[in-house]
Order: structure tokens, then sequence, then C-alpha cells
């Protein structure tokens, strides 16, 4: 059988002070709750609200990574397209030219790489402290 679905018909209306509200909504905001309704009804039945508790320096090491993974794939973009380069290449003195460009990118790739491992073991270090 289905549950009777129960329309809530009610409003509860009462005012707060602009810093009152604030504070509401920054508890609110470390909740799963989604609406300030929801977190308020959760609260006056007693009912157990589940709070997100945040590490800040995991946010950060989560953050750096990002833009390590975001840098790596430029870096595979950018050497997928050298090589399609290498395989359209039809006349030598074609070929000249994209090997002194290649030497150039490789250059910089590897600086990024050396760059991304430095980071990557100072984000180790640390988070393993």
């Amino acid at each position: 059988m289905k549950e009777e679905k129960s329309n809530k018909t009610r409003h509860v209306i009462f005012r707060l002070t602009p810093k009152e509200y604030a504070n509401l909504e920054a508890k609110r905001s470390r909740t799963t709750c989604r609406k300030l309704s929801e977190f308020l009804r959760l609260l006056i039945f007693n009912r157990p609200v589940t709070v997100i508790e945040r590490n800040g320096s995991q946010d950060q090491m989560i953050g750096e990574l990002s833009e390590l993974r975001e840098e790596l794939n430029r870096l595979g973009n950018n050497f997928n397209q050298a090589t399609k380069r290498l395989n359209a290449v039809n006349q030598i003195s074609e070929f000249r030219n994209w090997i002194a460009s290649y030497e150039a990118e490789k250059t910089f790739m590897f600086s990024v790489l050396d760059m991304i491992k430095s980071q990557t073991d100072k984000l180790a270090d640390r988070w393993l402290q």
C-alpha cells in the first residue's frame, strides 16, 4: 500500500538579526542539509544532524594535486600533437623544423615534470608529518 504523503501546510515565521542569520547559515553549511528548513526541522525534532568535518591541509593538498593533474593533461596533449605532426611530415625541411620545435617542447616538458615531482615530494612530506 502507498504511504500517505503528509503535506506541510503550516508556516512558522520568526525574525533574526543579520548576525544571527549568518550564524545559523554558517552552522547549516557545515552539515549535509541543503536547505535551511531541513536543518531546522532536524534540530527542532531532535533528529541527528550529519556534520561535515573539513581538513584544511587535505583540502589544500587536493587542490594542488588537481592543478598538477591538469598540467600533466596539458603536457600529454602537447606531446600527442607533436607526435601527430611527426607522423604527418612529408618533406625533409618540415621534419627539420619539427625537430627544432620538438627539442624546445621537450626541454619545457621536462622542466615542468621536475616541478611536478618537487611539488609532489613537498606534499608527501607535509602529509606524512
